[in-house]
């Protein structure tokens, strides 16, 4: 793919017009020197991409939900420490020393901690599994909170907030680092690392016999696929993604800003569009009563109403947030104890996010 000069001054430059090459005036020293300009591609396939750090983070994540859902049989002990292990990567998994702990935000740390020590405390015991899955003794499910809670704090947080943000994106545009690109496109697909899509996210062909056609996809880039049949979001974020890598390769910065302006808004949504089906799906489990499934759903529907918090440029405010914080408790045991005051709370949940994000009647219904 052709590199804008302005990113690198050594390549060959262009000249305008190769039609002047038949004219009869002969070329002058005046004659404009343009650069080459960038198309948007379908797939993220740019020159000098890396973001295995966010790949191994990922993973990271991806092993830290299986090992405290290992606890899920009744039989397994897991401890804190192997969760930390994991979290604080001590052992070097897959031979790098990058970890999660030091990329999840600081006021979330200790929440996350605490679960661990909940899945160590309870662990080994069929006492708190319902249903196959360990929930602790308010009904909370600590693997579910752990895993959509790093969503948030770590993946969301880092994207939206960080790498996107004025301090990684105010750097050098000029100087190419062989691998990586120059310091502004390499903070830029470090973003992209985290949303989770393989580079042909929407081109990607469907295997045959198979329903998800991104089967590589993780975290974020999954829900986005699991929730696409009512709200669909993957176009905007992902080619928000293509738009503003090739905006900086061709050194336009207001188009990049706008991309990142697509991104943040889009993400914010598909982090409510999961809480929004979540809560519906905890509706449902209490009206059949079935208590673990409500303690599940309720549990991941939290998890994706706190990921909104780490958005800077996010629509929803501290204040309403808490106000919906209110409205979920953190006592699902107890709530389903009282299912009328309970599912008038969640009507009332999916009412403010309808209001705050502008959602159709159906997409609420149907989420």
């Amino acid at each position: 793919m052709k590199r804008n000069f302005l990113a690198t001054p050594t390549k060959a430059l262009s000249v305008l017009g190769f039609a002047a090459l038949f004219t009869f005036s002969a070329c002058t020293e005046e004659d404009p020197i343009v650069p080459e300009l960038e198309e948007v591609p379908a797939t993220y396939n740019f020159e000098n991409v890396d973001y295995s750090g966010q790949t191994a983070r990922i993973q990271m994540m991806s092993m830290l939900e299986a090992a405290a859902k290992s606890a899920n049989d009744g039989e397994t002990v897991v401890t804190a420490d192997q969760l930390d292990a994991i979290f604080e990567n001590t052992n070097n998994l897959f031979d790098t020393d990058k970890n999660i702990k030091s990329k999840t935000a600081a006021e979330a740390v200790a929440e996350i901690e605490g679960y661990f020590a909940s899945i160590d405390t309870l662990s080994g015991t069929n006492e708190y599994i319902i249903g196959g899955r360990l929930y602790d003794q308010y009904g909370v499910e600590p693997a579910q909170m752990i895993a959509k809670g790093l969503m948030g704090a770590l993946l969301y947080y880092q994207a939206t907030a960080v790498y996107l943000g004025e301090d990684k994106m105010n750097v050098d545009n000029t100087e190419v680092v062989e691998g990586e690109g120059t310091a502004m496109q390499h903070h830029w697909d470090e973003a992209f690392g985290y949303f989770g899509a393989p580079d042909d996210y929407l081109t990607a062909e469907v295997p045959e016999g198979t329903e998800d056609p991104t089967e590589k996809a993780w975290y974020w880039a999954h829900y986005a696929n699991g929730r696409s049949e009512v709200i669909d979001l993957r176009d905007e974020i992902f080619n928000a993604f293509l738009a503003g890598r090739t905006a900086i390769n061709n050194n336009d910065m207001e188009a990049r800003d706008a991309a990142i302006e697509t991104i943040r808004t889009n993400w914010e949504k598909l982090a409510a569009t999961n809480a929004v089906h979540y809560v519906n799906s905890a509706l449902k489990d209490l009206e059949a009563g079935e208590a673990g499934n409500f303690y599940h759903h309720w549990s991941e529907g939290k998890a994706f109403l706190n990921a909104l918090y780490y958005n800077p440029a996010k629509s929803i405010t501290n204040e309403q947030l808490e106000a919906l914080n209110e409205l979920f408790g953190n006592n699902p045991k107890a709530a389903f104890e009282n299912p009328e005051a309970t599912e008038e709370a969640l009507q009332s949940i999916n009412v403010e996010l309808q209001e705050i994000f502008g959602f159709s009647d159906a997409e609420i219904i149907n989420l």
